[in-house]
This record gives C-alpha cells, structure tokens and sequence, in this order.
C-alpha cells in the first residue's frame, strides 16, 4: 500500500503536495472503516481491475467520497497496483438533491426497476397509496393498480422501453388496501444504460381523486341540465351577444313550429313582430349585464303566424367578467293571452251594459220627478193652479 507515484491531480484531490504523499501508507489517507475494502483492491491480480466506494480523508479531516479503479500490474516480477480516483462529489450532491426531492415532494415519486418492483419510494406516495416504504418495496406497480386499469398505459409503456418516447402521461386508478380507488396522474421516464437498455424508471403520481370527482360530478349535472333542457316543455335557448342563435332546445318545434337547426345563426329579432321589436329591443338593452331581461312578445312560427310569448335573458360573462353570450327561455302564453284578451272584452260588455242601466235609471228619475211635478202642479178641472186668484 506504500504510494510510489502521484499525480498533480492525485495530490491536489488529497489536499497535499505530490512529495509528501510520496512514500505514505495511502491506508492512511482512507476512513478506518474502508481499511479492509482496501486490503482486497491491493489483492487485484495483475491484469485484473477491481473497483469500490472509498472515502478519503484530507490533512484538514474533511471526506471525500471516490470511486477507486485499481489495476494489477507486473512490473518485470514485481506487482504493484494502479489506482485511478473518480471524485463523486457531484454525484453524493446530485443524490442528496434527488433524496430532499422524493423526502419534501408533494406528489408521489418512485425509482422502479424494469420489471416493475418499487426500488425506492416517498412518503407523498406511501401515503396516496395507504402503504408504508418496506411495503411498497415488496411489492410491484402492478400490485397497487385496478385491476381493470393494468392495462392503461400498455402500449406507451411499450414505446418508452423501445426508446420512440422520452416519457409519457397517463390517468389511471389505484388500489388502497381496504379496496377503495384512488385517481392518479401517473408520469413516467426512465434512466438508461450505455447501452441503452433501460436501467430504472423514474415515476411521479398525481393524486387527481378531488379532480376527477369534480369532473364526474360536473359532466352529471351537464347531462342532468342537457335533459331538461332538450326535454323541457319550454324552450331553451342560448344566443350570442348580437342576438343570434347558437344553440336552442328540441322543445322549439313543439312550441313554435321551427326545428332547433332552422334557428341556428339567425337573429332573434327576425322571428319578432314588428309591433313588438322596439319594446323588445329597449328592454333587454335596459337591462344589459345588471339584472336579467323579462318581456313579453309575438314570435313567429314556421307557419308565419305569430304566437305570444314570455321571453327570459341573462346575459352569461366568463372568470373575468367579459360577456361571451345570452342564455334565456321562451314560454307559451297564448293561452293566457287569449283568456286576457277575453277577460279584457268582457270587462268592456260589463262596463258598456253598466253605462246603459245606469243611463237609463238616470232617465227614469227625470221620468218619475216630471211626472211628480205635473200631478202638483198640473191642470185641474180645466183650470191651471193659481187661476182662482
């Protein structure tokens, strides 16, 4: 173990001078714990190369981590060996970095080996999946997924492992041990040999549970509302902000005649009568994006006769408050309006008959007091009242 020869390098990476290494046990320039890793390297026959993690230690006491390369070498019957050190610095940093990324992630991280068993696991995963490390470890990916969701993913796995793809992303379900799922966003990568066939893959699972219940959730109720807006005994309609159709309920053609695709891209206020446009125009403009409009008016059907209506709009604005369209409905009040119309004729016979009745009593008192001054103060006997004086 006695050093014969030491390069610049060699020395500056020991933190001394290339004379007074020179002649030095190199045991003594290696942790007491790495003695015996040493004695096998200096065992290396010649032609033979050995290779193992050591840490040096400097004059001042600091470490540092190397991988040692030795060599075996016969130099006329003599044997001495070549040792080459690699500073692993960078590497000890760089696997410190990755340690604080999977121990502080908020996400799980995984190292799998390319069958597939857990190699290193963090506590984001352990607790998305409801298993401790030494579980997981036991266990591979396939273990934790739905059995109807193992295949998810198959061919993009594939493609990774054939070097088409760098990395791919894919939603899939996992198992926890009381049987219950748990949504994940699974992103996948790997690490390559030199040769490049593939040593680990690198693995970060989402959990998008919350997610993908909001989303089941809101595709319900858009299917929920989609219903009764198709079904729905009145119509639904959704115009853009210059008035004109973009979408309208089935219920249209039952109500007014016109199938939902004959609307489309047409302006509201064509299918309004002109008596009605200007208060129609003045009232949804009135109400702009305060409150919603409420008017009521005839609308033409297919047949191009109209049929009143009571028209709803509110005008729809996005996150930021810009307005992207109008949503409203149109109800049937013909009905109504006819029975208005009817009330309002028959208000006008009662209020007629009332102005003749009360003419005509009118009449009779004027009838009876001429008739009560006549027998006062009428002729009798052929003589007028007054003549005897």
């Amino acid at each position: 173990g006695t050093v014969l020869y030491a390069n610049r390098s060699f020395a500056d990476l020991l933190g001394c001078s290339r004379d007074q290494f020179v002649g030095q046990d190199f045991s003594d320039f290696v942790q007491v714990h790495d003695a015996a890793l040493l004695v096998d390297l200096f065992d290396t026959a010649p032609g033979k190369t050995a290779r193992e993690e050591l840490t040096l230690v400097h004059p001042d006491g600091s470490t540092t981590l190397v991988l040692a390369s030795v060599t075996g070498l016969d130099l006329d019957g003599t044997a001495v060996q070549c040792v080459i050190l690699a500073d692993l610095t960078s590497r000890v940093e760089a696997e410190e970095r990755f340690r604080l990324t999977m121990e502080y992630a908020t996400i799980g991280v995984s190292l799998e080996s390319p069958e597939g068993r857990f190699i290193l696991v963090n506590p984001a995963l352990c607790q998305m999946l409801g298993r401790d490390a030494p579980t997981l470890v036991a266990a591979t990916w396939r273990d934790v997924t739905h059995p109807d969701d193992v295949s998810v993913g198959e061919g993009l796995l594939n493609d990774l492992v054939a070097g088409t793809i760098s990395s791919f992303r894919v939603r899939k379900r996992y198992l926890k041990p009381d049987g219950s799922a748990q949504w994940g966003d699974l992103s996948m990568s790997c690490v390559r040999s030199d040769d490049g066939s593939v040593r680990n893959f690198i693995v970060q699972i989402m959990d998008v549970s919350e997610q993908v219940q909001a989303e089941q959730s809101l595709a319900e109720s858009e299917e929920q509302y989609r219903l009764l807006a198709e079904n729905a005994s009145d119509v639904v309609m959704r115009l853009s902000l210059n008035r004109r159709y973009e979408w309208a309920s089935g219920s249209v053609e039952d109500v007014l005649g016109w199938k939902a695709p004959d609307l489309l891209g047409h302006c509201i206020d064509e299918f309004i009568h002109p008596d009605d446009l200007v208060r129609f125009r003045q009232v949804v403009a009135d109400a702009g994006l305060r409150t919603p409009a409420s008017v009521e008016f005839r609308f033409r059907r297919s047949d191009h006769t109209y049929r009143w209506v009571a028209c709803r709009t509110r005008v729809k604005v996005d996150e930021d408050g810009t307005p992207v369209s109008v949503v409203g409905g149109l109800v049937d009040i013909e009905d109504r309006k006819a029975a208005e119309t009817e009330e309002q004729e028959r208000l006008a016979q009662l209020e007629q008959f009332q102005r003749l009745t009360v003419g005509r009593e009118l009449r009779m008192i004027e009838l009876k007091k001429e008739i009560e001054y006549l027998t006062k103060y009428g002729p009798v006997n052929g003589r007028e009242p007054g003549d005897e004086y």
